[in-house]
């Protein structure tokens, strides 16, 4: 290595084609590197390839690749009109010899369709054959496995759905090893999950040598009913046992794993990450950008009306619903004079966010909860400044920003007990409740708000409390470890 190392970001569908919470921790990361020079692999999903943010200008190149490659696509669609035809070809041809490598190539599926790591003479083969994934598509590789899954599952389904279940399987696969070809040269890999972005980069460490960490920012194992939502039974668990195939191989052979919180790091090691691979750098925020106000002891004690507020997208995931009834349950105790509450953030669902306002008609609360839609930065600060407390109402989170800017704003916290939440709002800067349940959430609520003092307190402490999740503490502790795997010359 001579001069700045030199990194290439992995995503899957994130940074730099989508907004959400993995793109803005990437382009925090970037723009607070300015030591390091960053390339960016992003797997994308067909006919998605535009970025939606500025790229920094300490990036030298941005890749955008389709997962599963278009010409696989319409290959396999082609089959499809006469699917009998093509597997009866292929029963012909199960007595031809198969080709040099193959055996290989079909123990690795095996392996995928066992949940099971891949062996490094397998991802071999995999970059090998993902030069030309239609050979394994049209050859008797897909065959012999729909065989075995038959045998292994006892699947009812006809053997040609099935055939093409793990056709399906098979190119998700390839195109993940593919993916391995299109990296930028570099010193150090940097996924940012251990699914197809870290299986990626074990293929390119065993092809190329190049050393990988990954961060791990969710819980793959726990978001896959969602991402396999509206799939056949055995077409997910095939797709499951594959994303745990994946993520097996991605910790064999990854350098470090990197978790953004206490709660990520235990779910990581029970994914299967080696313990003492694992460490945790919590995810940082601009901190600087979100000061408490100048004047926070009046804002406290002088208040003649309390603000109770959230920054969130308007969708089911974030608990809007949760919080509107907490308002009702708060106003119903302290009168609709006394409290407002305040939304801040796009209408991602206009069906949760009618269910909300029927709610609110239904409450009488129109002149209490207020929808202000989406906010740029400054005004945002502006709303924490205004908030007394600060709710989190998700229903599922890994470690929201959101909270840590009201916490660095000044604002004390009523949170729900989801994703790495309790691990950071402790009693000196607010409360929890169990996810869902506005009526524990509602009390806390009212606790806090009857005792300014304690409120005026607990703003200092998460302000202080904020710090340790500053982004230039994050960004030195990644720069750190990307000095240290880096290898002399490019990847």
């Amino acid at each position: 290595m001579l001069g700045k190392p030199e990194v290439t970001i992995v995503t899957e569908g994130t940074y730099p084609i989508t907004l959400g919470g993995v793109t803005t921790w990437v382009q925090r990361l970037i723009e607070h590197s300015s030591n390091v020079r960053f390339n960016v692999l992003c797997l994308a999903p067909s006919g998605k390839a535009e970025p939606v943010v500025d790229i920094p200008e300490n990036v030298r190149d941005v890749v955008v690749r389709e997962l599963v490659p278009r010409r696989v696509g319409k290959r396999r669609w082609v089959a499809r009109v006469f699917p009998v035809h093509r597997i009866r070809w292929l029963l012909g041809r199960r007595g031809e010899r198969a080709p040099e490598g193959f055996h290989v190539l079909e123990r690795a599926f095996e392996y995928i369709l066992e949940g099971e790591p891949l062996e490094g003479e397998m991802l071999e083969r995999l970059y090998e054959v993902s030069e030309n994934p239609v050979r394994v598509l049209e050859g008797p590789t897909v065959y012999t496995l729909a065989q075995y899954v038959e045998d292994q599952l006892g699947s009812d389904e006809r053997f040609s759905d099935l055939y093409w279940a793990v056709a399906n399987v098979c190119s998700f696969v390839m195109g993940a090893a593919s993916g391995a070809r299109h990296m930028p040269e570099c010193d150090v890999a940097h996924p940012q999950n251990c699914g197809v972005c870290g299986f990626l980069c074990a293929v390119r460490k065993v092809v190329k040598g190049t050393p990988y960490i990954i961060t791990e920012h969710g819980v793959l194992v726990r978001e896959l009913d969602t991402r396999l939502e509206g799939l056949g039974d055995t077409v997910r668990e095939l797709y499951r046992r594959c994303f745990e195939s994946m993520i097996k191989t991605s910790y064999q052979y990854c350098d470090e794993v990197l978790a953004i919180s206490d709660y990520h790091r235990e779910h990581a090691v029970e994914q299967g990450a080696p313990e003492d691979r694992v460490d945790v750098i919590y995810s940082g925020i601009e901190t600087w950008k979100f000061p408490p106000p100048s004047d926070v002891e009046k804002k406290f004690c002088e208040a003649d009306k309390f603000h109770v507020g959230t920054v969130a997208r308007v969708e089911p995931i974030k608990g809007i619903d949760v919080f509107v009834r907490m308002a009702a349950k708060v106003v119903e105790e302290v009168g609709k004079n006394r409290v407002r509450f305040h939304v801040v953030g796009p209408i991602d669902d206009r069906e949760h966010y009618e269910r909300c306002q029927e709610i609110i008609e239904r409450q009488g609360l129109e002149q209490v909860v207020r929808f202000h839609g989406s906010r740029p930065p400054e005004e945002i600060l502006r709303f924490y400044h205004k908030f007394h407390v600060f709710v989190l109402s998700s229903r599922s989170e890994g470690l929201p920003m959101a909270l840590l800017e009201a916490m660095s704003a000044g604002c004390p916290v009523v949170a729900s007990e989801v994703g790495a939440v309790p691990y950071i709002v402790e009693e000196e800067i607010g409360r929890t409740f169990p996810s869902e349940d506005h009526e524990a959430g509602a009390r806390v609520l009212l606790e806090l708000l009857q005792d300014p003092e304690a409120l005026l307190q607990m703003s200092y402490t998460a302000t202080r409390k904020a710090r340790k999740f500053d982004i230039t503490r994050m960004c030195d502790e990644y720069v750190r470890r990307y000095v240290k795997y880096a290898i002399p010359g490019p990847g």
